[in-house]
């Protein structure tokens, strides 16, 4: 099972405007990667805002996690505090949560 990186659609846009408007943004790439994140992770938080859902399936047996510690995100960070205020990454849970946000 593919494990991968997730980061919020809003933070990752709030980091494009931020390398554009930054001076001392130059040649560089910026690394938006807010967490790890595997199905387990996405169902569990399904589950949990949607207890009453029985259509949400069982996460997969024996998924793996990525372990890797993505350093150079620390500069996307520094541009989402700098420009914006924000303390860190929005949440996977908070990102699923807008996303179904009046579905039901």
């Amino acid at each position: 099972m593919l494990v991968e990186w997730f980061v919020d659609v809003e933070d990752d846009a709030r980091i494009h405007v931020a390398a554009l408007l930054d001076p001392t943004v130059k040649l560089e790439r910026i690394f938006a990667f807010a967490a790890p994140q595997n199905w387990t992770d996405v169902i569990g938080i399904l589950r949990k805002l949607r207890p009453d859902n029985k259509l949400i399936p069982d996460p997969p047996e024996d998924e793996g996690r990525d372990l890797t510690e993505v350093t150079p995100s620390k500069r996307a960070e520094e541009l989402l505090r700098s420009f914006f205020g924000k303390k860190g990454w929005t949440s996977l849970e908070a990102s699923i949560a807008a996303g179904i946000e009046g579905t039901g």
